[in-house]
């Protein structure tokens, strides 16, 4: 069976749930890629969401995140 390979992602973190929601329904909403997922480990953050999304999409994720959602810090997680 072949295994999953795992890709570079980046992962925003929040320090609400109210503004990780916030954040997937404007990416929703703009098309832009990714999806919320418990918030990794390695990352300390307040919230236990996260919204991870591939690498060529962080520059519409930081577009679309001025004044419509706060995120508390954006992290290139490596496979």
């Amino acid at each position: 069976m072949p295994r999953h390979r795992r890709k570079p992602r980046v992962v925003a973190s929040f320090d609400s749930t109210h503004e990780a929601l916030a954040c997937e329904a404007a990416c929703r909403e703009a098309g832009v890629a990714g999806r919320l997922i418990p918030t990794p480990v390695s990352i300390r953050a307040d919230c236990g969401l996260a919204w991870s999304m591939p690498p060529e999409a962080r520059g519409d994720f930081e577009r679309l995140a001025e004044g419509r959602f706060a995120c508390a810090g954006l992290y290139e997680l490596e496979p």
